[in-house]
């Protein structure tokens, strides 16, 4: 449990250092080794929250780190989590494929209503 949850805490800061870097409106919550990032300023307290967030720019996330070989959570509303199975080299793929994907939803625009 030691190394899930310091891989949990490597990439969830390395995720909220690369969105900073992008300058992508974020918050992420922990609950042990889980994590979840929502695109707003403001931690998410209730389903009103989380629907508030700029929910369209994980899309964008999601596809710059899948075209990098990292299997993120289909939505923005479930949480990440890592096992004893992200080794060395699977925490290289993740971090190295963060800044990319940080850019992308930067780069994301909210789809017509």
């Amino acid at each position: 449990y030691a190394h899930v949850d310091r891989a949990a805490g490597v990439v969830s800061r390395a995720a909220g250092e690369a969105l900073d870097a992008a300058g992508v409106a974020h918050v992420i919550t922990h609950a042990g080794s889980l994590f979840s990032i929502a695109f707003r300023d403001q931690p998410v307290r209730d389903y009103d929250d989380a629907r508030a967030q700029e929910g369209w720019r994980y899309r964008a996330f999601f596809h710059a780190m899948l075209d990098a070989g990292v299997s993120l959570p289909p939505s923005v509303f479930e949480a990440w989590f890592l096992t004893a199975a992200h080794d060395d080299e699977a925490l290289e793929r993740i971090l190295a494929a963060l800044p990319r994907a940080a850019a992308a939803a930067a780069a994301a625009t909210r789809p017509e209503a």
